[in-house]
């Protein structure tokens, strides 16, 4: 009997102790939201204020899609396009419309990155 109270002590221990480490995709995932909204503020022009509520808020988006493609019962499709759907709505909250209609669309291709001329263009605009 105290065999199997020591045996599942330690096994709490150490699932406990596992639980606290970030997983491996996890790290991926930071440091991929770290270099993605560091290089669109660059593009897009947002204070470090907002980039901070970005970082926050694309991590929690990547880590909960992360979750329902893992999960095995669930309608993955449709919980993905939830999650979609509360970022875009978050997104429209923390940038103002002109940051999020240029953050939509380099996060859509629908601008290239190297295009200096629309940069020039954006520049000179603001100044």
């Amino acid at each position: 009997m105290k065999r199997y109270l020591v045996l599942a002590v330690l096994l709490a221990i150490v699932a406990s102790l596992s639980a606290r480490q970030p997983s491996i995709i996890e790290n991926v995932l930071v440091s991929n939201v770290e270099e993605r909204v560091s290089s669109m503020q660059e593009l897009v022009g947002f204070n470090d204020a907002q980039a901070q509520r970005l970082r926050q808020m694309e991590l929690n988006f990547l880590l909960e899609v992360n979750k329902a493609e893992r999960c095995f019962l669930c309608n993955k499709k449709k919980r993905i396009e939830k999650l979609k759907e509360k970022r875009d709505t978050e997104l429209q909250k923390i940038l103002e419309r002109d940051q999020y209609i240029k953050y939509q669309s380099l996060e859509n291709d629908l601008l290239n990155r190297n295009n200096r001329l629309w940069l020039e263009n954006e520049k000179q605009r603001i100044m």
